[in-house]
This record gives C-alpha cells, sequence and structure tokens, in this order.
C-alpha cells in the first residue's frame, strides 16, 4: 500500500511539473526515504555543487530500522534473536549524472557510503533493557541508478533502486544481535525523495 501511495505522489508531481525546466548546479536540499534489504530508512541533507556539471556529491544523515521486532536465526550454531534494531550514520553519495532529457527528465548513478552506530532504542523502550548490540562502527556501501525529474528549475523529485551490503564492526563478533544485525540492511533497495535547490 504505500508503495502504490508513493507512486501516485510521483504521477501527481508530474502532472504539475513544469514544461521545460532548466536544473541548477548549485546547492540543494534533499530529502528521501526508502527501502535497504529489510530496513526501511530515512535521510535528509545537502547536494554540493555538481563538479564539471556531471559529477554530483550528498552529504546525508539517515536513520534506518526494521519496520518491526524481527528474528534472526544463525543458521551455523541455531542461535536466534529477536530484536528492533536502529542505524543512525552518516551517508555520502558520489556518483554522475547524465544531460537534461526532454525539458525535465535527468538519469544518474552513484554510490552510498554509510558510516554509523547500531543500537535498540526500541526495546530499551518497551523492555527496559539496555542496548543489545555491542559498542560498534555500522558501514555500508550500496550502488544506485535513479531518475530526476524537475519540477522546476529549483526543484525535483527522484526515484532510484539498486543494492548493497551492510556490516558492523565489533569486538565481540560472537554476539547474536551484532551478527544479525550485521545481515540487516543487505540487498536490493529502493528510494524516493525530492530535492529543493537554488
Amino acid at each position: 500500500m504505500k508503495r502504490i501511495l508513493l507512486l501516485a505522489a510521483l504521477v501527481v508531481c508530474i502532472g504539475v511539473s513544469a514544461e521545460s525546466a532548466v536544473p541548477t548546479n548549485g546547492f540543494a536540499i534533499t530529502i528521501g526515504a526508502g527501502l535497504a534489504g529489510s530496513l526501511s530508512f530515512f535521510d535528509v541533507g545537502v547536494t554540493l555543487p555538481k563538479i564539471n556539471d556531471t559529477v554530483s556529491v550528498d552529504v546525508k544523515l539517515r536513520w534506518m530500522s526494521s519496520i518491526t521486532w524481527v528474528t534472526f536465526v544463525n543458521m551455523e550454531t541455531s542461535e536466534t534473536a529477536s530484536f528492533h534494531p536502529v542505524v543512525v550514520g552518516v551517508v555520502v553519495s558520489v556518483g554522475s549524472i547524465g544531460p537534461l532529457l526532454d525539458g525535465a527528465f535527468r538519469v544518474y548513478g552513484g554510490s552510498d557510503f554509510l558510516l554509523g552506530y547500531s543500537f535498540t532504542p526500541y526495546d530499551s523502550l518497551v523492555y527496559g533493557v539496555s542496548n543489545l548490540i555491542p559498542p560498534n562502527l555500522t558501514y555500508g556501501i550500496w550502488g544506485h541508478f535513479g531518475f530526476d525529474y524537475f519540477t522546476s528549475d529549483t526543484s525535483s523529485i527522484y526515484i532510484q533502486s539498486g543494492g548493497g551490503y551492510k556490516g558492523l564492526l565489533v569486538e565481540d563478533k560472537t554476539n547474536a544481535y551484532a551478527v544479525a544485525s550485521s545481515w540487516l540492511g543487505c540487498g536490493f533497495g529502493i528510494q524516493m525523495g525530492s530535492r529543493f535547490g537554488w
């Protein structure tokens, strides 16, 4: 249902768009939401001025979370972990953009690099337990390909898809929650959002 509503919003935005937008290559505020493997996420950040009009760099704050409590079964040890993981981190996206098509569309592609921290705030809130995931450095890398549709010369909506890997650097590598969290967020991903520039 959520995907249908997002696609409907995209169609509405396209219907009210300007006929021939000329996009700016300056700063922009970027807001987006999506899925990465079994984790949903929301991010907000800035798009930096394009380098040579073709290289794009975004810097964003990202909040990732499972939609509900998840149960992970370690097939090697049969140990299970049921928890609600959250990742907070900084994402740097680097990629290239294509030429403007039909006065409104532009394709792009690139890679997202995440550095952050995984923890379990919902488990702490509901069950009164301490953080189930040991101190860690969470990292990830995803590739993406997407389309920008410019509704004016300073704003656009976008949709992109791709996939990648997320892992944890943690001292206790046998901790069931750390093992489980290192897998959650891997695989296919999709994202939609808007950019507002000047």
